[in-house]
């Protein structure tokens, strides 16, 4: 009974901000995808990365060997997942970037905070900082064809990281005055981010759900195995090991379907992954969560 209200506390708070963006755009309320987009990655989750590393100690060791760890899930899942398109013969750009990045975001995020507290968040957001980077770099080559490093640079997420990697490195805490500021704005990413989920799942155009399962299968079993298995090889333990699974099993990010309506990549077919790899990851994250909260 303990148990139930601790994954209810963590899973139930994520969905029901889901289901508000869902309903939201079902009903035919307006949504605007780019003040969305400005507020939350612009603004909101530079703050939540300047103002959670300003407020939480971290070891420099564990985050360090989490980034590495975030590093080699991320190759590896292009990897293995290349191999297996070219096994079922499906096309490189249109499907390798949902095979490769998670949504760690909006949903990854919730579930590190709920579960694991502020240390949790700040753990979350060193998959989400490298997982950003892989997106906006390979995930928008491969759609596209080309690499756009100036797209990069001109992300303040990146540059939040690069303080937040000052302040763990140095221990320099911001005054008060901007760490309630940054906190302030930072407050808003995960519920935007969460509504924006929904409100994007409402209007998906779907594919072929069967394949789209199937991928989905393949890609959150290989998250998890990937993830188990990088933490025991370089030695993660505690929160920063659970993150990363957590982290590993998330569902396909929104940005990979975005990156196919523009670049004509079958938006449909990604959709369903985006779709089909939600619902699932629905079922699978309180196992995967009780398995942890209960020494797994």
């Amino acid at each position: 009974m303990v148990l139930f209200a601790q994954l209810s506390a963590i899973i139930c708070p994520i969905f029901i901000c889901a289901a508000i963006g869902f309903f939201w755009k079902r009903t035919g309320q307006g949504l605007d995808p780019d003040l969305v987009t400005t507020l939350v990655y612009k603004i909101s989750v530079p703050c939540l990365i300047i103002a959670t590393f300003s407020k939480v100690v971290v070891i420099p060791q564990a985050v360090a060997s989490l980034g590495l760890a975030s590093i080699c899930l991320l190759t590896l899942n292009g990897i293995l997942g290349a191999l297996l398109l070219r096994i079922f013969r499906l096309s490189f750009p249109s499907y390798l970037p949902a095979m490769t990045f998670s949504l760690v975001g909006s949903m990854g995020l919730p579930v590190c905070l709920f579960a694991y507290g502020e240390e949790g968040l700040a753990h979350g957001l060193v998959v989400f900082t490298i997982t950003s980077i892989g997106t906006f770099t390979v995930g928008a080559a491969l759609a596209a064809g080309r690499v756009s490093v100036d797209k990069l640079l001109k992300e303040p997420a990146i540059w939040a990281a690069l303080v937040a990697i000052i302040m763990i490195l140095t221990g320099w805490k911001l005054p008060v005055w901007l760490s309630n500021t940054t906190w302030l704005l930072g407050g808003i990413a995960i519920p935007l981010q969460l509504i924006s989920l929904g409100a994007s799942l409402a209007q998906f155009e779907v594919g072929s759900l069967g394949r789209a399962f199937g991928l989905t299968i393949v890609k959150l079993g290989l998250g998890f195995g990937l993830g188990v298995s990088l933490a025991e090889l370089l030695g993660l333990s505690g929160i920063p090991r659970a993150v990363l699974i957590l982290q590993a099993t998330m569902p396909v990010a929104v940005s990979n379907y975005m990156f196919a309506v523009i670049y004509k990549r079958e938006p449909t077919e990604v959709a369903g992954m985006v779709i089909v790899s939600t619902a699932v990851a629905a079922i699978l994250l309180p196992l995967i969560l009780a398995w942890l909260l209960t020494g797994g």
